[in-house]
């Protein structure tokens, strides 16, 4: 009986070598035998790579510690493909294979009118995907999950903030940049949105932390009042966001469709002032115009000056700007009027409205505008009386 080679002995067969099939798939023998033969190695290869960083630094590099480096790179390259092969790479969630955010189309929301008001709150929009709707609903300080609500969140609240200033843009025409950006406020401020949480029950199908539960942790912490709205509004956000991305075709429609109809009590009163409104004709001429053409002259200043105020608005609670309407001229100053509104800009024309109504106190500048007016009127003609004479002489 002839005796075995190395080559043909199982026993003699390099380790890296042992294959075991399962299911077509290589057991976890081939890569033991492939670690252990880097680490037979490794400390061989951390001097080489000290050496060369060291060369490195200095401004040369060690032809010995290169040529050993690629000695051992030939040796165990083998050996890291062999892991690298086995590596489980995780699967991407939907959430992070899902496409782009949508862009609203042109038009996608009409504006309010008293018909959307309703006393009953509407449907809340389904999420079309399971996994969308858990992430959406769990609170990122629940650690046994890494899926959680927090990009859901940031994406949901740049799309309220877009269909909030569509549908106000569409519904106030008539209001300054200050005041619809304040209308806006009241839509997408947390304490609203919040509002909307608990009255779906979004918080009881949520998982939050228990500190941000109603009775806080058993025998424990208890989040703030100002924590728990914020969780709850950043949950409000984060459902608007799951509702859009998990419908691609239709989910922006759907939610400013949805919301259009919940946020319309809550400016309600606003939107039934702006339907009486007459519509404004294109030339309408507005107060400040209207004061400084009846009583503006040559010399004469008419100024709109900030006043201190503590006054909040009674359904916003937001403070309230007061502007005074203040007459400079004929060696005197007078105070025409003032105005108060959400916005320094609407309360200078409601000032300016104001004294165009103070007739009394309008009255004598009135009168000596015309007064002014005629003198220069005369004084005019007279020159061009004596210049027309001046010019008959000389031709004489």
């Amino acid at each position: 009986m002839g005796k075995r080679t190395h080559q043909d002995s199982p026993e003699g067969a390099s380790a890296s070598s042992k294959r075991i099939k399962s299911d077509g798939k290589e057991s976890s023998t081939s890569d033991e035998s492939a670690l252990a033969l880097i680490l037979e190695s490794s400390d061989e290869l951390i001097d080489c790579l000290r050496c060369l960083k060291e060369g490195s630094q200095r401004g040369g590099q060690s032809a010995s510690a290169k040529e050993n480096l690629s000695l051992l790179s030939r040796k165990l390259l083998p050996s890291f493909q062999k892991l690298g092969q086995s590596a489980q790479i995780p699967t991407p969630t939907r959430l992070e294979t899902e496409p782009s955010m949508q862009v609203p189309h042109p038009g996608f929301v009409t504006k309010w009118s008293s018909a959307d008001i309703s006393t009953t709150k509407p449907p809340l929009p389904a999420i079309l995907d399971p996994e969308i709707e858990n992430a959406a609903l769990t609170h990122r300080g629940r650690n046994e999950s890494s899926v959680n609500y927090e990009r859901l969140e940031w994406l949901g609240d740049a799309y309220l903030e877009v269909i909030a200033t569509a549908l106000i843009h569409q519904t106030f025409p008539r209001h300054q940049a200050g005041r619809v950006a304040q209308l806006r406020e009241l839509l997408v401020r947390n304490l609203t949105l919040s509002t909307f949480t608990t009255a779906y029950g979004l918080d009881h199908r949520a998982k939050l932390p228990e500190e941000f539960n109603a009775g806080g942790r058993f025998n424990g912490t208890t989040a703030s009042a100002k924590m728990r709205t914020k969780a709850l509004g950043d949950l409000f956000e984060a459902y608007v966001g799951a509702v859009i991305l998990s419908d691609p075709k239709d989910g922006v429609q759907r939610a400013a469709d949805w919301l259009k109809v919940l946020w319309a009590p809550t400016i309600e009163k606003h939107i039934q002032e702006e339907g009486k409104q007459a519509p404004v004709p294109a030339d309408q001429v507005n107060p400040k115009s209207k004061l400084e053409a009846l009583v503006g002259a040559k010399g004469i200043k008419i100024e709109y000056q900030d006043r201190p105020s503590q006054k909040k608005d009674r359904d916003s609670n937001l403070p309230l700007f007061v502007v005074a309407c203040v007459f400079h001229g004929y060696g005197e100053t007078k105070e025409l009027g003032y105005g108060t509104a959400l916005g320094k800009k609407e309360a200078g024309q409601k000032a300016a409205q104001q004294a165009l109504l103070n007739k009394k106190a309008l009255q004598p500048y009135i009168k000596k505008k015309e007064e002014f007016l005629a003198a220069r009127k005369a004084q005019a003609a007279l020159a061009a009386e004596n210049g027309e004479e001046s010019v008959a002489g000389s031709a004489a």
